[in-house]
């Protein structure tokens, strides 16, 4: 004859109409402060970012003016526009911090490869001139001493070039090593060829040579200023995360208009398992990893962050404030769930509730009513949740019996209470006797208000 009567009990459709009225919270955006702190913090990134590349574009310049002057007139066009759309971009970053845009990096980055179209226009233009220059030398075969100078010339602009692009790239030019190893060969090559009495081939091997230096320049210009620009509105968004996991830690709850609550706050990390926490810490290595100035992060993991794991972090962040309402309110619909099944006992067998706890009075774990007759019997309400997430309960009747009790009165017992709950429009099963008699541990409310017994129901 077993005391334990279990039923499953499906709360759903319940707890979709308590859950619109309890309305609960999403994640809040609109917070105070947060986007003036994100544009001061934008803009010490930008003024820290931006200055190591005017730096740089002063060490070009400088580089620039020892070149030729055919070859430094084309050079500082470059350089100018360059100059151009770095003052843009910061300007652009600063007057859009904080508005948090995905438009906002897509217009910057239309303006990146419009730039890159003009600069490649010239290029192509440079090298026309380049192929009618060669063939003036080869034309001026005659005029050895000339054809020499422009040999030599074109030489040193190379041997600059090189130069330069170690010099204002010194971590980003080593995987071109091989490449720029070889145009120093071919280089090399060129001052023999010339020293042989050969300047128009001396002359074509060190333009190649420049032509091929000056465009691995701007290349890694181009990626830099990608880079940066990405590593701007990286730490932007994610130091928008953490506002918003900040300011969503703690919310207001809004219970149904027929019930009180003497806690009207919805703790999210205590509801989220310490998921928040997860995120706040996940989002502080990113940011870590963003700033590493000893091994910063390359376009490739920015753009991972940006696209992928800066949109992760927000939807995480909205499903745990979710869950976290969500299993708050399952927590109440527990109590509510074992105060409909004792009013149920107590209107049909004489039992009176006595206590109430939930395990470890942890709100977030089962929840367990006792009620006991006045012959000392007693009965114990579990209701535990389902794990499922779906806001189903497992009930369990528990009956502590000191005289013997027919099987049939059990039965009845548990049947009783499940029409109670369908009365209530929940839908519960039929009860099902579960094997053994009812653990003792669980008449000690003590002991459950500080752990659940280690011989705990299995839910």
């Amino acid at each position: 004859m077993s005391g334990r009567k279990r039923i499953q009990v499906d709360e759903s459709e319940w707890f979709r109409t308590r859950r619109q009225a309890a309305r609960l919270k999403g994640v809040q955006r609109a917070l105070p402060g947060m986007l003036d702190d994100i544009r001061r913090q934008t803009h010490a990134d930008l003024e820290r970012v931006f200055g190591v590349v005017e730096d740089r574009q002063r060490t070009v310049e400088q580089a620039v003016q020892g070149l030729s002057e055919r070859t430094r007139a084309m050079e500082s066009r470059t350089q100018e526009r360059l100059r151009a759309q770095a003052r843009r971009t910061a300007e652009d970053l600063r007057a859009t911090a904080g508005a948090l845009r995905r438009e906002t990096a897509e217009d910057l980055a239309e303006r990146e490869r419009r730039l890159q179209g003009e600069i490649d226009a010239e290029r192509r233009q440079r090298r026309r001139d380049v192929g009618r220059l060669a063939e003036e030398v080869g034309e001026m075969i005659q005029d050895r001493e000339r054809a020499a100078a422009l040999a030599r010339e074109a030489i040193s602009d190379a041997r600059a070039m090189h130069r330069l692009v170690h010099t204002a790239f010194p971590a980003d030019v080593h995987p071109h090593a091989r490449r720029t190893e070889s145009l120093a060969e071919q280089l090399d090559r060129a001052s023999d060829t010339l020293g042989q009495g050969r300047p128009d081939a001396a002359l074509a091997t060190a333009q190649i040579a420049y032509q091929q230096l000056s465009d691995l320049l701007q290349e890694l210009e181009r990626h830099d200023r990608e880079r940066r620009r990405h590593r701007v509105r990286a730490g932007e968004l994610l130091l928008h995360v953490q506002h918003l996991i900040k300011a969503n830690a703690v919310q207001a709850a809004h219970e149904p208009e027929d019930e009180e609550s003497a806690d009207a706050v919805l703790d999210v990390e205590y509801w989220s398992g310490g998921e928040l926490s997860r995120l706040r810490a996940e989002t502080a290595r990113l940011q870590e990893r963003v700033g590493d100035e000893e091994r910063p992060p390359d376009t490739g993991e920015l753009r991972d962050i940006l696209e992928h794991r800066v949109p992760e972090l927000e939807q995480r962040l909205a499903e745990t404030v979710e869950r976290a309402g969500r299993r708050r309110l399952e927590s109440q619909l527990r109590v509510n769930l074992a105060d409909s099944v004792a009013g149920t006992l107590e209107e049909i067998t004489g039992y009176e509730l006595t206590d109430g706890t939930y395990s470890g009075e942890d709100q977030r774990e089962a929840f367990f009513a006792k009620l006991v007759h006045r012959n000392g019997n007693e009965i114990v309400i579990e209701v535990a949740p389902a794990g499922t997430g779906s806001g189903a309960s497992v009930l369990r009747v528990l009956s502590y019996d000191r005289d013997t009790t027919a099987r049939d009165e059990l039965t009845t017992r548990g049947h009783e209470v499940t029409r109670g709950l369908r009365a209530r429009g929940i839908a519960a099963s039929d009860p099902e006797a579960e094997d053994g008699e009812p653990d003792p541990a669980y008449q000690d409310f003590d002991t459950l208000r500080r752990a659940l017994p280690r011989t705990a129901t299995d839910t």
